[in-house]
């Protein structure tokens, strides 16, 4: 039985078989609450792939966090967008296929505004994790993403001598939406900023987005931007679900998100989904 889609089209799905498949990871592939990878997702991305769908990962993750996490959907082999789309690397050998890291001037000023602000920061480079202080953020980071920290003194120093891929900023939801407006505002055109999940502030290079990375592999790929679906959850999501033909937002995800999609739908329902798209011609019929 067909999972019940809710789309704000004439049609809850593309005519024709995608040639591109991007999603988001975290709140949608994974549930935030419960990031085991579900056998629904696991079906439906080996769907796509058996049907020749490129399925790529997108996602704000690091490399080696993000590589272990999708290896749980089968994914051991392909292309991966990191960083918020500042990092794509092939995933077997983690060669790098686009860099695009943070100006280290400008990198130092969000630290050092941070700083001033007394929150957290972490910095990212050579698919490492740097922060300034082992605090209960770095603690909490360190957990859900399995990863190490190396902690330096003076991060702004650090980022001066090595460009980071990407910065976050860890803080209350709340707070979170409230210094986006603030930093976009500080650094309008230089930087990229957006809230992704709760309390998580994503700073990249203004060309370091998803929506960027997913129009270089397209270029690479030869793919049609008509046959792109792109899927997520939170705000960070919004530049490659507008760029995509075929637009897919979670039902748990902010209201201008699925006010943007073609097709909104539950966490839950996001497998369903892949093996549908897997089963439309691949011409028209």
């Amino acid at each position: 039985m067909s999972p019940p889609f809710r789309s704000s089209g004439p049609s809850p799905l593309p005519l024709l078989r995608p040639q591109l498949v991007a999603s988001d990871l975290d709140g949608t592939m994974l549930a935030l609450n419960d990031p085991r990878a579900q056998p629904s997702v696991v079906t439906g991305v080996a769907a796509l792939r058996a049907a020749g769908v490129r399925f790529v990962v997108s996602t704000g993750r690091m490399f080696r966090s993000a590589k272990a996490a999708v290896a749980a959907f089968g994914l051991t082999e392909g292309t991966i967008v990191c960083y918020q789309g500042a990092f794509v690397a092939d995933l077997a050998t983690g060669e790098r296929l686009l860099a695009r890291p943070v100006r280290p001037e400008l990198a130092a000023d969000v630290v050092r505004t941070v700083r001033s602000l007394h929150r957290h920061v972490n910095a990212y480079f050579d698919d490492e994790l740097h922060v300034e202080k082992l605090d209960r953020w770095a603690e909490i980071y360190m957990r859900r993403g399995g990863v190490d920290a190396t902690v330096d003194a003076d991060l702004e120093a650090v980022v001066l001598a090595s460009p980071p891929d990407k910065l976050l900023v860890l803080t209350e939801p709340d707070d979170a939406v409230a210094l986006q407006h603030v930093f976009r505002e500080r650094w309008a055109g230089r930087l990229a900023v957006s809230v992704s999940q709760p309390g998580y502030l994503e700073v990249t290079a203004p060309d370091a987005t998803k929506r960027d990375a997913l129009e270089f592999l397209s270029r690479q790929w030869a793919v049609e931007t008509p046959r792109t679906v792109a899927c997520g959850d939170g705000l960070n999501d919004l530049d490659m679900l507008e760029w995509a033909a075929f637009a897919v937002a979670m039902a748990e995800a902010d209201a201008r998100l699925r006010e943007a999609a073609d097709l909104v739908l539950p966490q839950a329902e996001i497998g369903a989904l892949f093996e549908q798209l897997a089963l439309l011609p691949e011409r028209p019929v």
